[in-house]
């Protein structure tokens, strides 16, 4: 993948099942946090990613990682 347009329509396509997804500017943080470039995502980060956060049940994108977890948090709370 190349740049986040990208990125996003591939998300949205991964967990397209009728139910929405969480904004671009959401992914865009979770990606931040995860100290990830556009070009490094792949379908198996996407698919990694938590999917209660995806559908927006959750406010914690990543599974495994308290401390993704928190700086998500932050950039998402100066938006």
């Amino acid at each position: 993948m190349k740049d986040f347009d990208e990125v996003y329509a591939a998300f949205s396509r991964l967990y397209a099942d009728g139910k929405p997804v969480r904004p671009a500017d959401h992914l865009h943080a979770a990606m931040k946090a995860a100290e990830l470039e556009p070009a490094q995502i792949t379908e198996t980060w996407l698919l990694s990613l938590d999917s209660a956060w995806v559908y927006g049940e959750s406010d914690r994108p990543f599974p495994d990682s308290r401390e993704f977890n928190r700086l998500y948090g932050k950039l998402i709370a100066t938006k």
